[in-house]
């Protein structure tokens, strides 16, 4: 056997060699992407889930008829207790563990507006049809809408070399111009 066959048959098996790692290398690393992304959309899920049915619970507890200390109360133990114990501050500290910054930023003051929600449900003087009602229930819905597109566009798979399809960050509401 001369040294030439030997040496074309080494390169040939350090190719092979190369390509297999190359190869695993990115399917490992496509397969990690994938698994942060499936845990990324479970919570985000969870956390819209858990904001509407928070929002639903109350509505209809304040609808109910319920008058003074037993209406706040009926409407805080709505805005509280989660039938499938996915209460809304639970899920947004998993939010706060899994979103970017830009998704958190807004995820943030949306679970306060749902508090001021509970507040405005448990008053009272403040019904479905009121104006002090739809004044906090409107940019809830809208800025649950923004978070939504915020979490779709994250979710997004990469266009390759880690560029996103959408590279459109919106800021929270309220940070323009910081």
């Amino acid at each position: 056997m001369e040294w030439g066959t030997l040496s074309v048959a080494a390169v040939g098996a350090l190719f092979g060699i190369g390509a297999t790692v190359i190869t695993d290398s990115l399917r490992s690393r496509r397969e990690r992407e994938q698994r942060w992304a499936d845990a990324k959309r479970l919570v985000y899920v969870r956390f819209l889930t858990a904001l509407a049915q928070a929002h639903s619970r109350m509505v209809m507890a304040s609808a109910r008829g319920a008058a003074g200390e037993a209406r706040r109360h009926a409407v805080h133990d709505a805005f509280h207790n989660d039938p499938q114990h996915s209460e809304a501050k639970s899920v947004l500290r998993e939010l706060g563990l899994v979103a970017p910054d830009h998704v958190y930023r807004v995820a943030l003051p949306l679970y306060e507006q749902l508090r001021l929600l509970r507040d405005v449900l448990a008053s009272e003087e403040v019904a479905l049809e009121t104006p002090e009602y739809r004044q906090v229930v409107v940019p809830f819905f809208q800025t649950m809408e923004t978070l939504q597109r915020l979490m779709r566009d994250d979710l997004q798979p990469s266009t390759g070399w880690g560029r996103r399809s959408s590279g459109v960050r919106t800021p929270a509401p309220g940070t323009a111009g910081r």
